[in-house]
């Protein structure tokens, strides 16, 4: 590991969905590695149907993230229009316009994180075909647009990406928090304890800290298809960042 690509997510609204579902898409309350790595693949330009530059950009980056507001649930409602069983399947679309009088109409359901507010993290595996730097460079000048999770949730806050040296996460959080923060001219980032994930792949953090191992169905597979497979995260509580620390070094 050569350091850490660290990165601001903040939306009105936001969804990280882990289980499928049609009658209702639920959310996380903090991104998902799937949600990451897609918006990498988004930043760089990678296409959805690519599914070699998917696989790889799934294999070069591992991801951590740091929870400090994980959102208030909002749920909206969405109704579809479709034939009944005992129809079967439509062949063409004028065959399905043809039974229009029998359509039934069903309704789903829509999860959101409300005024969310995360950091995301990546870090570079031995099988990354992309570095760092280039990842930086594409999510200030993304090819596609960002979104927090789903494509109906633009983001509030630029993402402001910083490369930092330091294999330490916390560390590299709280460095990115007070960059942030002295930008913004306000405490963003800095306050309050938080919930820090960390792909269980990267070990657990010095000091033999007391974590939650935590099981989440978000790494991407197949894109087309939407296969995802299981992962463990590692859950850590992290105390305020100081925004005096590293002042007069």
């Amino acid at each position: 590991m050569t350091g850490w690509l660290v990165i601001v997510l903040a939306a009105p609204l936001a969804s990280f969905g882990e289980d499928p579902g049609n009658a209702r898409r639920g959310t996380a309350d903090r991104p998902t590695r799937s949600a990451l790595i897609g918006l990498a693949g988004a930043a760089l330009g990678v296409e959805r149907a690519d599914s070699a530059g998917q696989k790889a950009l799934a294999r070069a980056f591992l991801t951590a993230t740091r929870t400090l507001r994980p959102g208030q649930p909002l749920t909206d409602f969405h109704t579809f229009q479709s034939l009944p069983a005992g129809k079967g399947p439509a062949a063409t679309r004028a065959h399905a316009l043809a039974f229009s009088g029998d359509l039934e109409t069903s309704i789903t359901r829509r999860d959101y994180r409300a005024d969310g507010l995360w950091q995301a993290a990546y870090c570079v595996t031995l099988d990354a075909t992309v570095s760092l730097e280039a990842l930086r460079d594409a999510l200030l000048r993304p090819r596609f647009m960002l979104w927090a999770g789903r494509k109906s949730c633009p983001l509030a806050h630029p993402l402001a990406p910083l490369l930092i040296g330091s294999d330490d996460i916390e560390s590299a959080f709280a460095e990115h928090a007070r960059f942030v923060d002295a930008n913004d001219g306000a405490a963003l980032l800095g306050g309050g304890r938080s919930a820090l994930a960390v792909d269980d792949r990267l070990g657990p953090l010095a000091g033999n800290r007391p974590a939650r191992l935590h099981r989440r169905n978000d790494d991407p597979g197949d894109r087309m298809r939407w296969h995802f497979s299981s992962r463990a995260e590692r859950v850590y509580a992290m105390a305020p960042v100081d925004p005096d620390e590293g002042k007069g070094r």
